[in-house]
């Protein structure tokens, strides 16, 4: 089973983001857990000793009644493993050390696209994703597809692409695409032959082929990030090893409105 943390705040890419994994519990055997931190106001915090501990109850629970709010009013379709995780402080330090400790498989979190690429990196850049030991996903929307894409650049590691992916899809029901994207300011959008791309591609469809999921499509896409994120946008999920800041492959997962795993 594939031990899932999803992070949740009354809010709606939240909500987006517990449809979504109610609906990917369908395609993965997932064991799934919910989670929420409350961040207080430094001033409002109060004493040592049981006063502290009185107010960071009085705080999580606040933070409980939420989580059950998003319960009811999503009503998804998905049995949680565990109780939700409630948490008190810092948002970033709670879930990095739950997911180091909880033994965890992927992380999730729901993220309003906005084709805003600078806040975009700055979510995946954050502490959270880059030092997470499993894989993360941005949920940007509710896709409803069987089919996910591994997205190729001459930038990607294909093993850890193919590796860390297949940990979280091999027996699942989904089917694979391979995308390599090479990057020129065009009108339209060009498909190029395989041999075309980087040798990366070539490994990295040689990988999934021994890992016993031989990929339906390779495509080879020469355009813009703004051109390939709209290629991008109907797979359940977009897999990419962590791009760096100035790289078109940043620019086009934060342009696509595909969910996006992160894998390093």
């Amino acid at each position: 089973m594939i031990k899932t943390l999803l992070y949740i705040d009354e809010d709606l890419s939240s909500s987006i983001a517990l449809r979504y994994a109610a609906y990917l519990y369908k395609l993965i055997d997932m064991e799934l857990y919910v989670t929420h931190v409350e961040e207080p106001d430094p001033n409002e915090q109060a004493g040592t000793g049981w006063v502290r501990r009185t107010w960071e109850n009085g705080v999580a629970s606040s933070g409980r009644q939420l989580i059950e709010r998003m319960l009811r009013t999503e009503k998804i379709h998905c049995p949680l493993a565990g109780r939700p995780k409630v948490f008190v402080g810092d948002k970033a330090k709670e879930i990095s050390y739950e997911l180091r400790s909880g033994g965890y498989n992927l992380y999730m979190e729901g993220y309003l696209n906005t084709a805003d690429s600078e806040a975009f990196y700055q979510l995946i850049s954050s502490p959270v994703y880059t030092k997470a030991p499993c894989p993360v996903m941005v949920v940007k929307n509710l896709s409803l597809s069987t089919r996910c894409a591994l997205l190729c650049a001459d930038s990607v590691d294909p093993q850890v692409l193919v590796e860390k992916t297949m940990a979280i899809i091999g027996d699942s029901t989904l089917s694979v695409d391979l995308v390599y994207f090479k990057f020129r300011e065009s009108e339209s959008l060009t498909f190029l032959e395989k041999r075309e791309a980087g040798s990366s591609l070539q490994q990295a469809e040689k990988l999934l082929e021994e890992a016993g999921k031989t990929p339906e499509n390779v495509t080879v896409l020469l355009g813009t990030p703004e051109q390939v994120g709209d290629h991008l946008k109907d797979y359940v999920f977009v897999s990419s090893t962590l791009p760096t800041r100035k790289s078109m492959r940043m620019e086009a997962l934060a342009n696509t409105l595909s969910t996006v795993m992160l894998v390093r």
